[in-house]
Order: C-alpha cells, then sequence, then structure tokens
C-alpha cells in the first residue's frame, strides 16, 4: 500500500507542477488527482480497510446516525458552489457565506486579540509541504493545516511531520467539493472519511474545519456541528489570492503586494486576522516563503500563531492537545518583536536585534530587499 501511495505521489508531484489549477472560484470543482479520473456516481461502500476514490465524494457508510437530520434546515443544493444572478432570492436565515458574505455566531473568521494573525494553510500535504513546514521550522512557528483527506493518505508522513512539529491540524474534506453543492449525505460523508484519514495516520482527530472556498450555509453548518466540528473560515478580505498564481490569473507581485496592504490595515482593526493561503501547488509555497513570510517576520508587534493558539483553545483534537501546545500569553500583541507561535522570537534579523533603532532599521533593510526581488 506504501509503495502504490509512493508511486501516486510522484506521479501528483509532477501533474501539480505541469497542470494549470482549476479556477478557486465558486463555479468549478478542483481536482486534484494526477490524472483526471472519473468519479462514479453510484456510491458504494468501501471495503473494510480501504479508502474511497482520491478526490471523489466519497460514500458514507455508517455515519448518518450521527446526525439528526430533522434538525438540519432545508435550503437549496447549490449548482457548484454558484451564487445565482439575483441574490434576494435567497433565504435570509440561510446565511451563505459565499454569496451573502454571512459570518455566522458561531464560525471562526478572525482572533479575537489585534495584531494577531492566526495562520494557516489550505489543500495539503503536498510535494511542496515540506519546504513551507521547514521555513516555520527555521523560524520556530507554527499554523494550522487544513486537510484534504485525499491528500493525507497519499503524503502520509509529510502530515506526520506536520503534527510532531507541533502544527495544529484540522479538516478540509475529503475531494475539496463546494459544500453547498453537496447533499446532506454527502457532507457527512466527505468531513468523516477525512477525519478517518487524519486519525489513521497521526492518531488523533481534528476539531476544527473549514470549508473549500469558504462556501458554507446554515445547512452545512449544522451537519458540521452535530457531528462535533468547528467552521472555520478566513476574515472578510484576507485571501492572500496565492491559488490564482497557478490558474494563471494573480502573480507573485500581486500577491505580495496584496498582503503589504494589509500592513495598514492592521493597526486600525478592533481584532486580529485569519488569512487564507495555501501549500498545494509550488507557487503558492514559493510566494510564501521567498514573499509573504519574510515580510512578516520583520514586522514590529505582528504575532503570528495558529488558530486554536489565538482563540486560546489548548485542545484541538477531541483526544485533547496531541502534539499543540498552547502557550500562556503568547495571543496577546508583543511590545517588541514579531513574536512567533510559539511565543519566542523568531531567528530573523529583526528580532535578533535589541536596540530599538537598531530593530527599526534591520527590518526596514529586510523590507526593502524583499520588494527589490518582486
Amino acid at each position: 500500500m506504501v509503495k502504490i501511495l509512493s508511486t501516486f505521489g510522484a506521479a501528483l508531484s509532477l501533474s501539480l507542477s505541469l497542470s494549470v489549477v482549476l479556477a478557486h472560484g465558486h463555479r468549478g470543482l478542483e481536482k486534484r488527482a494526477a490524472a483526471a479520473a472519473k468519479c462514479s456516481t453510484v456510491y458504494k461502500p468501501v471495503a473494510a480497510g480501504a479508502y474511497p476514490d482520491l478526490d471523489c465524494t466519497p460514500f458514507v457508510q455508517a455515519w448518518l446516525k450521527l446526525v439528526d437530520f430533522s434538525k438540519v434546515p432545508v435550503f437549496p443544493v447549490s449548482n457548484d458552489g454558484a451564487c445565482p444572478t439575483d441574490l434576494t432570492t435567497i433565504p435570509k436565515d440561510q446565511c451563505w457565506w459565499t454569496c451573502q458574505k454571512c459570518d455566522a455566531p458561531t464560525d471562526i473568521t478572525n482572533c479575537p486579540k489585534t495584531d494577531t494573525w492566526g495562520l494557516t494553510y489550505d489543500d495539503g500535504p503536498s510535494p511542496d509541504s515540506p519546504r513551507l513546514y521547514d521555513n516555520l521550522l527555521a523560524h520556530n512557528q507554527t499554523a494550522t493545516l487544513f486537510i484534504v483527506g485525499s491528500r493525507a493518505i497519499s503524503f502520509p508522513e509529510t502530515l506526520k511531520r506536520a503534527y510532531n512539529e507541533g502544527h495544529q491540524i484540522a479538516i478540509h474534506t475529503w475531494s475539496h467539493p463546494a459544500m453547498t453543492s453537496m447533499s446532506n449525505e454527502q457532507i457527512v460523508a466527505e468531513l468523516k472519511w477525512t477525519e478517518k484519514a487524519i486519525f489513521d495516520v497521526i492518531g488523533v482527530t481534528p476539531l476544527y474545519w473549514r470549508p473549500p472556498f469558504g462556501d458554507v450555509d446554515n445547512r452545512v453548518r449544522n451537519i458540521a456541528t452535530q457531528l462535533g466540528f468547528k467552521t472555520s473560515i478566513w476574515t472578510q478580505g484576507f485571501d492572500t489570492d496565492d491559488w490564482n498564481i497557478p490558474a494563471g490569473t494573480a502573480t507573485t507581485q500581486s500577491v505580495v503586494d496584496t498582503f503589504k496592504s494589509w500592513l495598514t490595515k492592521i493597526p486600525t482593526m478592533s481584532t486580529g486576522f485569519i488569512v487564507l493561503e495555501h501549500d498545494l501547488f509550488p507557487q503558492e509555497v514559493d510566494v510564501s516563503i521567498n514573499g509573504i513570510l519574510p515580510i512578516a517576520y520583520a514586522t514590529k508587534g505582528l504575532v503570528m500563531e495558529p488558530i486554536a493558539q489565538c482563540l486560546n483553545d489548548g485542545k484541538p483534537y477531541k483526544e485533547g492537545a496531541g502534539t499543540f501546545k498552547l502557550l500562556p500569553g503568547s495571543n496577546s500583541t508583543d511590545t517588541g518583536n514579531t513574536t512567533n507561535g510559539n511565543g519566542s522570537k523568531g531567528t530573523n534579523a529583526a528580532a535578533v536585534a535589541t536596540n530599538p533603532s537598531t530593530l527599526i532599521t534591520a527590518a526596514s533593510v529586510i523590507v526593502a530587499a524583499v520588494v527589490a526581488l518582486y
């Protein structure tokens, strides 16, 4: 089995490097299999000890009994998450994040404390994820990683590394669909198969999940909540657009410029924020480790933490903390350098400077150098 997954991983790596990703917008699904295999519309039980087809909507199995469907709101199933032309036709109580920009009271969309960045990456693990992990480890930094179930079993050793290094592992569905386009039964299957895949690899059960594309409404939320999951999205307006680099509709420069524009906005905000980034494609990892993170590490007063840390939640898994370490006081605004997710200073030039004027100068030099690269 390991040999098969290793072979698949190599093929996927080549495919990810050469192919152009489908639009991340809500009118198309992202299929990540090495070959665009046709997914069966006849959902048959999965054999014991096996998993569903990669990147295909899985079969439910016995998990339906975990949900009381009489309590699930009834709303129309969307067409791949696409908004209707007339938005007034959407029921107000649907609270459809994609089309109504509606945050439900239970949605996790920001960090409570100002100047705090909930650092997250979606869609991994991938062949390029280790390069991201290397960078984060070098700066003593951890993040929340929203894991696709199909990727979890494709790259189990990469997922194990992320977990062992203290990153918060969370759920990002099995096949990355627009969740409002799924039936109630499919929603259960997408979440529970991912939960199982992650548990089988690292031995813990994540309590946090993020809907692909942020595509969630009160029907999807209700099912996820009944299954014990916390819906985590991102702060409105804090999408880096990095997914559009491999799609060809964004550039490294435009993504870096988007991030830099937030640095002037962040000090005026009454809360912290959560950002959408990805680690599936090489270009997404490149822009993070070469563009966004160097600037962030050099930004005075910016606190970077996994979501669970910024929410002061020491038990992000059903089993408890796992390898995640909740650090007292690290989710408060630092008065000096950037404070990384473990409460210690990063190993960048700005962090090791102790004289205030030297610190400011060092940070300016780093930012200028990064800008010059782009």
